[in-house]
């Protein structure tokens, strides 16, 4: 019986996207490898979101390859522009001898068919006998390699916390962003498919869903822009056991009045909203190819917290975008004191092969002058998120317990997310994983909170 392991690199697109790769494995007669055991099939779900991840996905596999030189290495995820293998792709991964195999998330259902040249003995017949089945999760020649991935139902690690797909793809074209060029154009699920998921799912013990997405509320269905309508609809599997509705992420030129109207009134609605900015300067809003100003992102926050009091916000910035001036930056630090963000995922600018931003060379600025940068933002937002969980101090919140470790006072500690994302931690003589607890804060070690469960 041929084992498989996944290396998962990225966000949670690409957990998602490995949880579809496995079930297709299983549906072929694969089974997990244990930790300790050098697997047939190796998969390696990249992500290029950054120079860093690559290089820790190049490093990986080589050190695979080294240790396990009979393991075949398949790679997939956003380092991957076309599938196949040395016979029929010209991926540039393929020039690496440590790969084998190449393949396209959207074409995991295609996987099985390049898997059996490099296992003759195996037998994938139960996979492709199931070919012509509807709603089989296997490969239907008859349908578009999106559909295919997005029918293959799958294999869920956390019942009680899953990721859901409502689309693949972007077109916004960021001048920094790889994503259009890796995932392609956006293309959205039918409604009723994603529904049908979700309810699965939530038949099946979930608690929390988070809805994935490169840009989420740019989902249409037939043609319709309507996430508002989506989330609604989901909402209503509150009466079957779902608790959390979560999504990302979001893009400011589509969070319309609608999604907020919707997101105050959900019974699943979380108040931590993730909204990436990326800057708060509009020539570099400009140059990012970003299609809205600071004076627009800063209305939707303004309704956002009018609509949804207790908000927590939540974006993604870049420092060090070519060009970027000190009045740029300090624009960017009178915004972000202005805002008051929660949580900010900062990146220092690395430059993508092939995006525009990476032609920019004249402007690109300094390491040192990057990072000094990073620290100075990095300190304005936590002044006011470090600030706003101490309002929570004494505060009863409610927490989805995710890990659950034994202390050597005899005690577990339970660990997980409030509905405001915020990350706890409590000692109690139980395990709590997969459920939610009442926990009243008791003190703070930087962005995590402790407390007491009630």
């Amino acid at each position: 019986m041929q084992t498989y392991s996944i290396k998962t690199f990225g966000c949670q697109m690409n957990y998602s996207d490995s949880e579809r790769v496995a079930a297709v494995l299983e549906q072929c007669g694969f089974v997990k490898a244990h930790q300790d055991q050098a697997p047939d099939l190796q998969i390696v779900n990249t992500c290029s979101v950054r120079q860093r991840s690559e290089d820790k996905a190049y490093g990986f596999i080589v050190s695979t390859k080294k240790n396990c030189p009979e393991t075949i290495v398949a790679v997939t995820g956003c380092m991957v522009r076309q599938t196949g293998d040395r016979s029929s792709s010209q991926d540039e991964l393929l020039r690496y001898d440590p790969v084998d195999v190449v393949f396209r998330i959207e074409d995991v259902a295609r996987l099985p068919k390049l898997l059996e040249s490099r296992f003759p003995t195996h037998d994938f017949s139960s996979y492709f006998q199931h070919l012509q089945i509807p709603g089989s999760g296997c490969l239907d020649p008859g349908i578009d390699s999106e559909a295919n991935y997005f029918n293959v139902v799958p294999k869920v690690e956390n019942k009680t916390q899953v990721f859901v797909p409502i689309m693949q793809g972007c077109d916004k074209f960021c001048t920094y962003c790889i994503v259009p060029y890796t995932r392609g154009r956006e293309s959205s699920r039918p409604m009723e498919d994603i529904f049908s998921e979700c309810e699965r799912h939530v038949v099946n013990g979930a608690l929390e869903i988070t809805l994935l997405g490169q840009n989420v509320n740019s989902y249409t269905d037939n043609g319709k822009k309507c996430f508002s309508e989506l989330l609604r609809k989901i909402d209503t599997l509150h009466t079957k056991g779902l608790s959390r509705l979560r999504f990302t992420s979001a893009h400011p030129q589509d969070f319309t009045d609608d999604v907020i109207d919707v997101l105050a009134k959900m019974k699943t609605s979380c108040p931590y909203i993730h909204l990436p900015v990326q800057h708060g300067a509009n020539r570099v809003l400009r140059a990012m190819n970003r299609n809205y100003t600071v004076e627009k992102y800063e209305s939707i926050v303004y309704k956002i917290r009018k609509a949804i009091p207790d908000a927590i916000l939540a974006t993604d910035i870049i420092v060090g975008f070519p060009g970027e001036t000190e009045s740029d930056f300090q624009e960017l630090l009178d915004f972000a004191k202005r805002i008051e963000f929660d949580f900010s995922y900062t990146a220092i600018f690395s430059p993508r092969r092939n995006t525009p931003a990476s032609r920019m060379q004249k402007d690109f600025i300094s390491l040192d002058e990057k990072r000094g940068r990073f620290h100075r933002l990095d300190d304005v937002v936590k002044k006011t998120a470090f600030a706003h969980r101490d309002l929570f101090l004494n505060k009863d919140v409610q927490i989805l317990v995710e890990t659950s470790l034994p202390q050597k006072n005899g005690l577990q500690l339970n660990g997980g997310r409030s509905r405001e994302f915020f990350e706890v931690y409590f000692e109690s003589g139980r395990n709590f994983i997969g459920r939610e607890v009442n926990v009243c804060i008791t003190g703070r070690k930087g962005y995590v909170l402790e407390g007491e469960a009630q």
